[in-house]
């Protein structure tokens, strides 16, 4: 699962790379027409406008093939990283951990053991050992969750011993449908 610094840099990458494309179409183009183009402050001519229209399609043409490439969110490429998704961390609510299975009265909870989870209670008819639970890092961006909740109702977010939360399905979509 990618990170969300993985999608800024994937996206960053994919809109200079477009840029760049865009301004080599428009440079070939303008080189091409002996230099006649006007597109600016002093005024503009027919060769102008076909240089910046060349730009825009070389440029809209180029995101788009990025895109599908390195499947980021449209906001994330066309902002060239600056805005990324969530984190899990962030999508993530607490979840109660407890140390001992008598302590437990609620629907879910994770269970320590010497301060290591080592399991779930409340998602199966018995104990979930903790390396069988879905569970992805603080860092993996929250857009990349989807494959996970096909299989699961919850997504547990932790690093290492540090259990950061959970998050369930109805609020997954519900951060995607807020997007």
């Amino acid at each position: 699962m990618r990170t969300v610094r993985d999608l800024r840099l994937a996206g960053l990458i994919a809109y200079l790379a477009a840029l760049i494309a865009g301004l080599i179409v428009s440079g070939l183009i303008h080189w091409a027409l002996g230099g006649r183009g006007q597109f600016g402050w002093e005024g503009f001519n027919f060769f102008g406008i076909l240089e910046g229209l060349s730009f825009l399609l070389v440029f809209t043409l180029s995101l788009w093939i990025a895109k599908r490439a390195v499947k980021v969110t449209t906001t994330t490429l066309l902002s060239a990283g600056i805005f990324a998704p969530t984190s899990a961390r962030k999508l993530a609510r607490p979840v109660p951990v407890i140390n001992a299975l008598q302590s437990f009265e609620g629907n879910i909870a994770v269970l320590l053991e010497a301060g290591h989870p080592v399991g779930v209670i409340g998602i199966a008819d018995s104990l979930v050992p903790w390396d069988e639970a879905p569970v992805v890092s603080g860092e993996t961006a929250a857009s990349e969750l989807s494959s996970i909740f096909r299989q699961h109702q919850i997504v547990f977010v932790a690093d290492g011993d540090k259990v950061h939360g959970m998050i369930t399905r109805e609020r997954y979509f519900k951060y995607l449908g807020a997007k």
